[in-house]
């Protein structure tokens, strides 16, 4: 019950970027950093997966593919400013299922209420009341049929990283199971012509 929880309420945060802005790189021309993105997957689960990666609150990427697609590692590359940041990667698998869920409807309702107007004649001027018919909005629930998500699997984890000009970075996710996955992070360096060497990301301050 409690891995079920978990599963919900991870799912429920990876939907909820839906509304997130999207992350406003930097040009080629600007100075800026390179950010790879790797994400591989020890367990596949359900028909579909969604992957996001956000940069601070803004929407850095945002991948779907079929499950068995996951099977695959995968990278992604963007371009990063050259400031502190916190990088979080998110995954979720699901499958779809008719559902009877509760729907908010509006109907249109009558109401009586009085207004004012201007009533005499000649210089005599005084104000006057009727009643009048107005309408509003009220409200209403009904349970419908919706194809909706149905969690197979979720997990996240974020990296404070301090990217210079001209780095380069390596994010490994790994997914394992449900609400157990990991974040590592590499700063890929260049040492003889055409190689590279690994070594841990300089990692940014907490935010106070």
């Amino acid at each position: 019950m409690i891995l079920r929880s978990l599963t919900v309420a991870l799912l429920a945060g990876l939907l909820s970027t839906a509304c997130v802005r999207d992350y406003a790189p930097p040009t080629a021309d600007q100075p800026h950093a390179i950010l790879k993105v790797r994400r591989t997957y020890e367990q596949v689960s359900g028909a579909s997966l969604r992957e996001r990666v956000l940069i601070d609150e803004y929407r850095g990427f945002d991948h779907a593919s079929t499950a068995v697609e996951a099977a695959q590692a995968h990278t992604d590359a963007l371009l990063i400013h050259p400031v502190p940041v916190r990088v979080g990667v998110t995954s979720g698998f699901f499958h779809l299922e008719n559902h009877m869920v509760s729907e908010t409807y509006y109907v249109q309702e009558s109401y009586m209420t009085t207004e004012s107007y201007s009533c005499g004649s000649g210089t005599s001027y005084r104000s006057c009341t009727r009643s009048t018919t107005a309408y509003r909005s009220v409200p209403k629930t009904r349970m419908v049929m919706r194809m909706v998500e149905v969690s197979d699997g979720a997990c996240e984890r974020a990296f404070r990283l301090a990217p210079k000009v001209g780095g380069v970075y390596l994010l490994q996710y790994t997914y394992q199971q449900s609400g157990v996955c990991s974040l590592s992070c590499f700063e890929q360096v260049a040492t003889d012509p055409g190689q590279t060497q690994q070594r841990p990301c300089p990692k940014a301050p907490p935010v106070d």
